[in-house]
């Protein structure tokens, strides 16, 4: 089994339920948010933006916060560069030297190591189960809508496509989902190309070669 599968043990009951929800059509796309490329949000958070090109993800709340530290820097910070007493360190990057209080680094720790989760980098891959065409996906919005699309190489058209929900799953990054196809993977040549669209946001993955097997008769 690959290690990219979505397993499904323990998770049977919410998989079950995305799956169900494949064929369904979606009567109206949301509105889609700004498109930042690879470091975009998921729905909910923002960058933090503590200094140019600090792209973690956190709460809109959390990103006020760290405005208002920098503007206290003045205030708060000796003259050989230690913090007064009741503040420490930042510390969200290296040589991150702005003053704040001990419940405020414990809070940027934290959102630094959620930073994967919260970043709304979709991506898809093909599997093979039980050969049958399988595709998998993560750092979706969670609960969020996800079409899966097969395009020909020969004629750009759209051939087949799907629309599940991408779910909290175990050892994957935001919403995350499976999808069984219901055609074979192994097609002899890689005749067309596959992509997943976030419905929320708008962001599309970069496409994968996979083997499309048409039937002429």
């Amino acid at each position: 089994m690959s290690t990219r599968r979505i397993l499904r043990t323990g998770a049977n009951t919410a998989m079950a339920a995305v799956l169900a929800l494949g064929g369904a059509a979606l009567g109206a796309t949301s509105a889609h948010a700004q498109d930042f490329g690879p470091d975009t949000c998921r729905q909910g958070f923002v960058w933090r933006d503590a200094r140019p090109g600090d792209h973690v993800c956190v709460t809109p709340d959390i990103r006020s916060q760290a405005a208002f530290d920098n503007s206290q820097v003045p205030f708060r910070t000796l003259p050989d560069g230690f913090c007064v007493q009741g503040f420490v360190w930042r510390e969200a990057w290296v040589g991150d030297t702005v003053c704040v209080t001990p419940e405020t680094r414990s809070q940027t720790r934290f959102d630094n190591s959620q930073a994967d989760d919260r970043r709304l980098a979709v991506r898809i891959w093909a599997d093979d189960t039980n050969g049958q065409l399988e595709f998998g996906g993560d750092h979706f919005n969670v609960d969020g809508r996800v079409r899966v699309q097969i395009f020909l190489n020969s004629t750009g058209t759209v051939q087949w496509s799907q629309t599940v929900t991408a779910v909290r799953n175990a050892g994957f990054a935001g919403g995350s989902f499976g999808l069984f196809t219901g055609h074979p993977f192994n097609c002899g040549v890689k005749n067309a190309t596959a992509r997943a669209i976030d419905l929320t946001s708008g962001r599309v993955t970069a496409s994968i070669p996979v083997g499309y097997c048409v039937n002429f008769d």
